[in-house]
């Protein structure tokens, strides 16, 4: 699915869905995306030239979701997942040459609120830096980190390898939304190598530093 002007793949309201073997180029909004939909997965695909997202998983408690063995690059962000979580997995992939890296996020423009028990392990997010790639508000706002849980609560980030970024490599941030600001709670963070952040390899920004974040 090439130049198409909003989705490459999309699926929506959904229960029971597959996209296997699929590459995504340079379309309009996001790659390979399911809104609204449960027991899903992705596999073995591609998505590159997003504005929004080479992949999205978005408004869905529980998922039953899983995304692995893909590539996500030049995008604004390589994966975007709005108010998703519940037995959400995003493991075995590669994420790079995006402006940001992995970045499930809380928002009160969708359903089902926060963004909770998401499970990212294994997966390879290097260079996400880059400027001069297509990009929406959100990618821009967050620009030049590897994982950034935004909002996100309970989620579990693991053996992961990044490195390569301007800003943070792992990053747990307190996510700004109108006059909400939804905080980070009860995040894991263990066992992954991350070097190579110009401001820190780990990071916490929170409007509270006693919420049962763990790094390890």
């Amino acid at each position: 699915a090439k130049n198409y002007k909003v989705n490459g793949f999309f699926w929506t309201g959904v229960k029971g869905y597959r996209g296997s073997y699929l590459t995504a180029i340079r379309n309009g909004d996001y790659g390979l995306y399911g809104f609204d939909s449960r027991y899903g997965q992705f596999d073995h695909s591609l998505g590159t030239g997003s504005p929004d997202a080479g992949f999205y998983i978005g408004q869905c408690y529980p998922c039953d979701a899983l995304i692995t063995d893909s590539e996500s690059y030049l995008n604004g962000l390589g994966y975007s997942g709005t108010n998703a979580g519940g037995n959400l997995r995003i493991v075995r992939s590669t994420f790079r040459d995006n402006r940001a890296g992995i970045v499930p996020n809380s928002g009160s423009y969708e359903k089902y609120p926060p963004e909770r028990e998401s499970t990212i392990v294994g997966n390879n997010v290097h260079c996400n830096s880059r400027d001069d790639v297509p990009a929406i508000n959100a990618a821009l706002l967050v620009e030049g980190s590897g994982i950034i849980s935004a909002g996100g609560i309970d989620n579990v980030i693991e053996r992961n390898l990044v490195y390569d970024h301007a800003k943070a490599g792992i990053l747990l941030l307190g996510f700004p939304d109108g006059d909400t600001v939804w905080d980070v709670t009860g995040n894991k963070v263990k066992d992954n190598n991350v070097s190579d952040s110009r401001v820190a390899d780990l990071a916490l920004v929170t409007k509270d530093q006693n919420q049962g974040n763990c790094f390890s």
